[in-house]
């Protein structure tokens, strides 16, 4: 059986809950609202989290470099029409302090502020399953992994793209 909040008012209950518990840290509520067999898809991760235990320990992986970080709904959330999904819009903020897991980036001490877009699909009453739209080039600029958008270091790793892919065509065309 599938289910998701439905009504405007389980709607704005099930995001109260959901973010706040997130923001609070409060880990055995949040993985209440988690099914058992719950799959996390984050763009920063090498693979989906699988499972209840991954799933809480990918958002516990999230939060855990920004320890003032707080997440907050952007607007109101949408519900599909016939099918037990709702999404919404975040904006996530916080002082990196510590390292960020995956990949490895080192603390910063920077404020970082991320947009994003959230996809939960509902089972038996849970979220079984988290899909996280966010720019992680923006994440690395924060956090001091990426250079700034138009800046002369970004252009010469742009000149340091083109003359890999140079390299790389060359290999395949000489192998064929």
């Amino acid at each position: 059986m599938t289910h998701a909040p439905t009504t405007p008012e389980e709607v704005r209950q099930f995001f109260t809950t959901w973010v706040e518990t997130a923001n609070a840290g409060d880990w055995q509520a949040f993985a209440e609202l988690l099914h058992p067999d719950a799959v996390v898809h984050d763009p920063m991760g090498p693979a989906p989290a699988r499972g209840r235990a991954e799933a809480l320990a990918r958002t516990q992986e999230q939060y855990a470099p920004f320890p003032d970080g707080h997440i907050a709904v952007v607007g109101e959330p949408f519900a599909a029409l016939e099918a037990a999904e709702l999404a919404y819009r975040w904006r996530f903020t916080g002082t990196h302090l510590k390292p960020i897991v995956p990949p490895g980036f080192a603390a910063t001490q920077a404020q970082v502020a991320i947009d994003g877009m959230s996809v939960l699909r509902f089972e038996d009453h849970q979220v079984i399953e988290v899909t996280l739209f966010f720019d992680t080039t923006e994440v690395a600029r924060q956090v001091l992994a990426a250079p700034p958008a138009g800046s002369p270091i970004e252009r010469i790793v742009v000149l340091a793209q083109r003359l890999r892919a140079r390299r790389r065509r060359r290999r395949r065309s000489e192998r064929a």
